[in-house]
């Protein structure tokens, strides 16, 4: 399988009106606007959000040839959005500490950054001016901080309107190659409203994210997609009739959280043609056309954790059948899952659900 998903070392959201207040254990980051209390032209949030470079290390030892890496953060609440607006995301220049805040403790918590500082008791105010070049910042006066970060070519952005879906799904590719090449220290990405929008006190929404800290099966993530896909193909016969029956070999039912499993898919007419042989014709499996993928849908939710993906999730194939490969350590513990299986057979799209399911366990 080529696609590999790692979690945040750190997230946390950092709020104007409460310039030092920690939410590092929030299980919700905001990117909301809100109507201000404290400054007239200023209720923002944004979002830190950081994936430690052993996991990305690591992510990447499992990658030969190029790779995509996209940031996804799974919508929470959303109220009152405008019609057509964007999210943006960038390098950070600085470290940050995420602390063990909540936004509702009382009395507030200041254990790690804020608006306007990066690290605990209100210590090391983020910089904010003097920035070198290619670092920017943006803030209202009166309230300076809210992080700097690297610009260029390394911002990337996401649209939203009306009817797209309100989940973050960010190619974040160049920035973690910088990370892997030194260009930059990996300070993690900020996540932040428009510069048009972020201090204009006429806009008013909700937009939530699950955090890190979320008890829920939607935690943000790093997701690596690449093309593992092999075809050696040699005396292999092919499938060209979708009136098909499908089994998944390799399925123990049970798995743990750090297997990586081969799955091998088995492909037979279910009406053979009639010929003269001495053996059953149901005896012989078949590949798939090279032109067939896999997806992994949670089974209580019935959302697809790893969509179908015409390069990361396209089958290969051995002279014994189709297969995909799967690392289960992108899925969450104690839950069961469903495969499913597309494929294009003489100019149709076939969808294959045929209760593939297998569970999660944690490794102890």
């Amino acid at each position: 399988m080529g696609v590999y998903k790692i979690f945040p070392s750190q997230d946390t959201t950092i709020y104007t009106d409460y310039s030092t207040l920690n939410a590092g254990l929030d299980s919700i980051l905001d990117l909301s606007k809100n109507s201000p209390f404290l400054y007239p032209s200023s209720s923002t949030s944004r979002v830190l959000i950081k994936f430690d470079n052993t996991d990305i290390t690591d992510a990447l030892s499992k990658i030969s040839g190029s790779f995509t890496a996209s940031l996804k953060l799974y919508n929470a609440n959303v109220e009152g959005i405008p019609t057509n607006f964007n999210i943006e995301c960038y390098p950070l220049y600085q470290s940050w500490d995420m602390g063990t805040g909540r936004f509702n403790n009382i009395p507030e918590t200041d254990d790690g950054c804020s608006w306007k500082y990066r690290s605990s008791n209100q210590t090391n105010a983020w910089t904010v001016t003097g920035l070198p070049t290619g670092v920017t910042s943006s803030y209202f006066t009166g309230i300076e901080g809210g992080a700097a970060w690297y610009t260029s070519s390394y911002g990337v952005s996401q649209s939203f309107d009306y009817f797209t879906t309100k989940d973050i799904n960010l190619n974040v590719t160049n920035i973690v190659a910088a990370w892997t090449s030194s260009l930059f220290t990996n300070n993690g990405f900020i996540l932040k409203n428009p510069n048009s929008i972020e201090f204009d006190y006429n806009y008013v929404y909700t937009f939530n994210f699950f955090s890190r800290d979320t008890n829920t099966i939607y935690p943000p993530c790093l997701e690596f997609k690449w093309n593992d896909s092999t075809f050696a193909t040699g005396s292999s016969v092919f499938i060209t009739d979708e009136e098909i029956n499908i089994a998944i070999a390799n399925n123990k039912n049970t798995f743990y959280d750090d297997e990586y499993v081969r799955f091998r898919v088995y492909a037979r007419e279910k009406y053979p043609a009639k010929v003269y042989a001495s053996t059953s014709l149901y005896q012989y499996n078949k590949c798939l056309p090279t032109a067939s993928y896999y997806s992994i849908i949670d089974l209580n939710t019935n959302n697809k954790i790893i969509d179908f993906d015409n390069v990361a999730t396209k089958l290969s194939i051995d002279s014994e059948s189709s297969y995909f490969r799967l690392y289960m350590n992108g899925l969450e513990p104690d839950r069961y899952y469903k495969i499913q299986i597309k494929s294009i057979i003489d100019g149709g799209t076939y969808i294959f659900d045929d209760d593939y399911y297998f569970k999660i366990s944690q490794t102890v």
